[in-house]
């Protein structure tokens, strides 16, 4: 059984804390604006009707498993 390192004190509760979030956007290429504006030329403009094609994000989270002391309130990471 674990104890606080701070205190001693043996009733401790245990969390998972997600510490920081990356976001990675990944937009379309050139090659898609290049073809886009090529059929905005070609059809006289119809083509701007069509919404633009979104990019994708992705987002990944780092979580720590944290450990509480109950009666001193002290936190680690486990």
């Amino acid at each position: 059984m674990n104890k606080c390192p701070k205190c001693g004190y043996d009733r401790i509760s245990y969390t998972v804390i997600q510490d920081n979030a990356k976001t990675r956007q990944k937009n379309s290429g050139c090659l898609w604006a290049i073809g886009r504006w090529t059929l905005i030329i070609l059809t006289c403009g119809l083509w701007l009707l069509v919404g633009k094609r979104k990019g994708t994000a992705k987002t990944t989270f780092n979580q720590k498993n944290m450990a509480v002391c109950q009666n001193c309130g002290y936190s680690w990471e486990i």
